[in-house]
């Protein structure tokens, strides 16, 4: 779908809704901000066009396509992977700073001091986001020294890469126009959500975001070669007596695992309930990637809900309304609109809904943890007179009994913990497709894994339609997508997508970075670079060692006074004459 889709800031939707997204804060209101003019710019380059998926004839050859058996040594995904990246440069690097507005920095390893800094772009904001940037360095400057302890020895040689962070890469709003698509020399890895459409930004790589079922796993791997709680299955008897499948005492301690499959549970695919179920969290999704006449609205109940009549009336006029207003309705709320839909005409024919997708929280930075419940709200108190929209949220075990589950994405155009909790279930994944993706969907296919929902759910429906009417088809494709995370879950399937999403890209990146002494005969070090180049636009402002993943093991470069001044203006105004430590 590339950029014809939808996009939302992240928030967190609780301990019993699976869109577990990053903290609500200050950050989210200025990610939004910041998006709106992002997507109204990119927009231009790449108008919304809500999906490509047609008639149902289409879904028999798309699953046939998907499940035929691979030629050769795989299906071409991992050669694409593993080639060789473009040679490039410290001014490569630079050149890929100026493109974004902030949450990017780039990380150098500077042999002389045998440690890791971070320079960081003097335009740039300094926002309470970095934090998951600043995560995502301490994290990899400590696997590159563990992966690869030949290369970073006060022997060898700088080594310059770019590193984006956050739910979405924060790009240069300003500058749009002159650099998308964006066809960079020096990769940029985005530890974080980033482009489906390789075309629109080619040297951006998706590595594992730095939340706790992701790159903290990856880490977790690497120091003890256990499986993260948030990837093992859940056992019921965990912590008692039944201490199978634990590989050793640091996992048992570290506590029982998350993903529910259906054996753990006694539950089987034909005895689930045959409803599209969703739970989550009541945030906007941002408006610019649709034409002007078709913007995108969470609506009101003050406006949809007449306020006289009997209560199955209103209740009706307010579904009518929803209707009318559907093409321009936020995409969660199309699925609480389709929901209120079916269940209406569900009363009519006595058969269950087909929809089961509601509201369980809303983002409140007063709430509990930055979100708050919808039933018994009083922001929710008109929708919910009429029954439409709000419920109470519900439990992995419980959302495991749905015969068939929807991923619809989250502050950054994905949920980067839904979709794997989902594709463990015994149950279907309807996988909401939008402009952006996370480094493991690159490891699932459509129709193999997953069926692919549209982002405008304009498809949703039939999809439904065809698994009910394709039973063993739609079975099969669950199956595969439980088997998936089932595999992860093993110390081979972990350790295969350890090579394949975290070390083959260093490794490349590695491999790719051309050092000052054989680009430049008449300097001696990356400092040279920086400081021949008038009015430089990056000052080192972190240091890590890369001995440990502990906060302790980096230090700021520059005064909290500073940073305070950073944060207050925007950009960096002190004067910086010499970048020598």
């Amino acid at each position: 779908l590339g950029l014809r889709g939808l996009m939302a800031p992240k928030l967190p939707s609780g301990n019993t809704d699976t869109e577990n997204e990053s903290s609500f804060s200050e950050e989210s209101m200025q990610d939004e901000a910041q998006y709106q003019r992002l997507l109204g710019a990119v927009s231009s380059h790449f108008p919304f066009e809500g999906g490509g998926y047609v008639g149902e004839e289409d879904y028999d050859a798309a699953f046939q396509a998907a499940n035929e058996p691979e030629d050769g040594d795989g299906d071409g995904d991992e050669s694409t992977t593993s080639q060789p990246l473009a040679p490039y440069t410290l001014e490569d690097a630079l050149a890929e700073s100026d493109v974004f507005e902030s949450m990017f920095t780039l990380v150098l390893y500077d042999p002389e001091q045998d440690s890791f800094v971070a320079l960081y772009n003097k335009k740039h904001g300094w926002r309470p986001g970095n934090n998951k940037m600043w995560n995502s360095m301490r994290a990899v400057v400590y696997m590159l020294r563990e992966i690869f302890p030949e290369r970073f020895t006060k022997d060898s040689p700088e080594l310059v890469f770019a590193l984006g962070s956050g739910d979405f890469p924060h790009l240069n709003t300003a500058m749009l126009d002159s650099i998308l698509p964006r066809k960079g020399v020096a990769p940029v890895l985005e530890f974080g959500s980033a482009f489906t459409d390789p075309d629109i930004y080619t040297n951006m790589i998706a590595m594992p975001m730095p939340e706790a079922h992701h790159l903290y796993c990856f880490t977790e791997w690497l120091n003890n070669k256990t499986i993260c709680k948030g990837l093992r299955p859940w056992k019921e008897n965990y912590g008692r007596m039944d201490l199978a499948g634990i590989q050793s005492w640091s996992e048992f301690a570290s506590g029982n695992g998350e993903l529910v499959f259906g054996e753990q549970v006694d539950l089987e695919y034909n005895d689930l309930i045959p409803q599209v179920v969703w739970r989550g969290s009541d945030f906007g999704f941002l408006q610019p990637l649709y034409p002007a006449d078709q913007k995108l609205q969470k609506p009101y109940a003050t406006k949809f809900v007449p306020r006289t009549g009997q209560d199955n009336e209103r209740r009706v006029a307010a579904v009518k309304a929803l209707e009318e207003s559907f093409n321009s309705l936020l995409p969660r709320w199309k699925g609480a609109a389709l929901t209120a839909r079916a269940e209406i005409d569900a009363e009519q024919t006595g058969a269950l809904p087909w929809a089961n997708m509601k509201f369980s929280s809303y983002p409140d930075a007063k709430g509990h943890a930055g979100k708050s419940p919808t039933v018994g709200s009083p922001k929710y108190r008109g929708w919910e007179s009429v029954g439409i929209g709000a419920a109470h949220g519900m439990s992995l075990h419980e959302l495991a009994k749905y015969k068939y589950h929807i991923d619809i994405g989250g502050g950054g155009g994905t949920t980067w913990s839904g979709t794997i909790y989902k594709l463990a279930m015994p149950g279907l994944l309807f996988h909401h497709m939008t402009p952006t993706k996370d480094y493991i969907h690159d490891q699932v296919k459509p129709w193999k894994h997953y069926i692919p929902i549209r982002a405008d759910l304009a498809d949703l429906k039939q999809k439904f339609d065809w698994a009910e009417s394709h039973p063993e088809k739609a079975k099969r494709i669950a199956d595969e997508g439980a088997e998936f995370m089932r595999h992860l879950a093993t110390p081979e399937g972990f350790e295969q997508m350890f090579q394949d999403a975290f070390v083959e890209p260093l490794r490349r990146v590695i491999e790719a970075y051309q050092p000052v002494s054989k680009v430049h005969s008449d300097m001696a070090s990356w400092r040279d670079v920086l400081e021949s180049i008038e009015n430089c636009a990056v000052i080192p402002v972190m240091e890590c060692s890369g001995t440990s993943e502990v906060k302790e093991s980096c230090h700021e470069l520059i005064s909290d006074g500073a940073i305070a001044e950073w944060k207050k203006n925007g950009y960096y105004k002190e004067d910086q004459s010499s970048l020598r430590r």
